[in-house]
């Protein structure tokens, strides 16, 4: 792995050993191999357990791909659109996936034929194994959409958002289609972007980040020519959007469409975005609640090619990014994490793709309990692959107290009624997830979890029977255990 440090480039094993920051790599697995099923976009979530759920496309046979792990390797792809619908597939958008649980969604939109498109998304309930039927997402009449996107909010409700033609491909605006059926069904969309000076980016795509509630719409706007990101607020899962303001401030003025769109996380009560503007990758953190800029500068410095596609993930102040990197005529997959915030973004920086001819692309990527998990596209081998990184505990424990804490799960019962308890040697906000005996998820919520003994509610409506309850913490680590209640 090639490790750049301060600007100075050091050839290393693929597995870094280093008193800087680093994550230990796992050597690249095979998704599947390209000459079969190509390798067009690779997108990846986690299901139950951390295991990755990856699809991408081919342009040959017109299908959407996935594959799960299966603990050994990753499983033989299935086709994800029935016959005679056929996606828009291209390098630089198309279809994506969330999870909750073992709850998978994929989004995607129909290439557009004369005026006509639509927008589906299909749905697995057991960890990706099987999945249902496609759902018209789309309600706009004559109107064009185009690449659609997708996150998980409360209860295991999707909100998808999408770009929004009228029927002569003008007018572009982003809409906001939210689902309260578990993604049986959608509502009809709403325009969260109008407030946004001149008209969105009419070739880049957005992003939903959710939070519980708190859900922001993140995408580049087109004010006569400036295409900086935007964000749009909402504190009620989409139903409304009540902010907006800049979280770009770069000022890139350029009359050709990018085509590159922005990604974000959630972390407390900041946004944490990153993007490309120029041929440079940013990072920003906003305020949720009065949406002022706190970060916001260059992810490195020092000139290192034409830098495209970041994609951000973690958890509190753990936070990763990787991003596409084209030098010399070749392009490979660049990766930093920090575990103090966006502070230590970009400090290392560590090359996950070297000594590979041709160009590796189009990186994604999920973080949970202490790991990493990259896919990105081989141009030369015309396969997707996946990485899994760990971070050195010792390096999380110096900025994360509570990633080495124990915390001990347990129910109490009192005239009938089953109360949930967590006991914990740290304060944390962590999120709970409630699973049945068949991996559905039924409930999730976010929850305060004090030092000592904390209280976790149950949703009224929850059927007596036995139960996974999952805490993950803000730093990113999962405590699970069986209940009865």
């Amino acid at each position: 792995m090639k490790k750049l440090v301060l600007g100075i480039i050091t050839i290393c094993s693929f597995t870094i050993h280093s008193t800087a920051q680093s994550a230990n790599w796992n050597a690249p697995v095979t998704v599947a191999l390209g000459t079969t099923y190509s390798n067009v976009y690779p997108r990846i979530a986690l299901t139950t357990g951390d295991n990755p759920q990856v699809i991408w496309e081919s342009g040959g046979t017109k299908k959407i791909y996935t594959s799960r792990w299966n603990g050994t390797g990753f499983t033989n792809p299935i086709a994800l659109n029935p016959a005679g619908v056929f996606p828009y597939i291209a390098t630089w958008t198309g279809a994506e996936i969330a999870s909750s649980g073992d709850t998978v969604f994929v989004v995607f939109s129909t290439e557009p034929v004369g005026n006509t498109a639509q927008v589906y998304t299909v749905r697995s309930l057991d960890g990706g194994v099987t999945f249902q039927d496609t759902v018209r997402v789309d309600q706009i009449g004559t109107d064009i959409p185009r690449f659609p996107s997708i996150a998980v909010g409360l209860n295991g409700n999707p909100t998808v958002n999408f770009m929004r033609f009228n029927s002569s491909f003008g007018d572009p605006e982003y809409s906001i289609s939210r689902s309260t059926t578990g993604g049986a069904t959608y509502l009809a969309p709403i325009n969260p972007t109008a407030s946004a000076p001149g008209f969105v980016c009419d070739c880049c795509p957005a992003t939903v980040v959710t939070s519980g509630n708190q859900h922001v719409l993140l995408f580049r706007n087109d004010d006569n020519n400036i295409r900086e990101m935007w964000g749009c607020y909402s504190t009620d899962g989409s139903a409304s959007f009540t902010a907006f303001g800049e979280i770009d401030q770069t000022n890139w003025m350029i009359s050709s469409c990018p085509s590159s769109g922005p990604s974000g996380v959630i972390s407390g009560d900041s946004l944490v975005s990153t993007w490309m503007s120029n041929s440079d990758v940013y990072i920003s953190s906003v305020n949720l609640n009065d949406q002022q800029i706190g970060t916001h500068r260059k992810l490195s410095p020092m000139g290192l090619g034409v830098q495209n596609y970041p994609i951000i993930a973690g958890k509190g102040d753990t936070l990763a990014l990787v991003w596409q990197n084209t030098n010399g005529g070749s392009s490979d997959i660049f990766f930093t994490y920090s575990v103090t915030g966006t502070a230590g973004l970009g400090v290392n920086i560590d090359t996950l793709t070297p000594g590979g001819v041709g160009s590796q692309t189009r990186p994604d990527i999920q973080f949970s309990n202490g790991k990493f998990h990259v896919v990105y596209s081989d141009n030369v081998g015309t396969n997707v692959w996946y990485l899994q990184g760990t971070i050195d505990p010792n390096s999380l424990g110096l900025n994360e107290p509570e990633a080495n804490a124990n915390m001990d799960i347990f129910t109490t019962q009192t005239d009938g009624k089953t109360t949930l308890h967590v006991k914990s040697e740290v304060s944390t906000e962590s999120t709970v997830q409630l699973v049945n005996s068949a991996g559905q998820q039924v409930s999730v919520s976010k929850q305060q979890i004090g030092k000592g003994i904390s209280t976790i509610s149950i949703p009224e409506n929850i059927q007596r029977g036995v139960y996974f309850v999952v805490l993950e913490t803000n730093a990113g680590r999962v405590y699970k255990q069986k209940v009865v209640l």
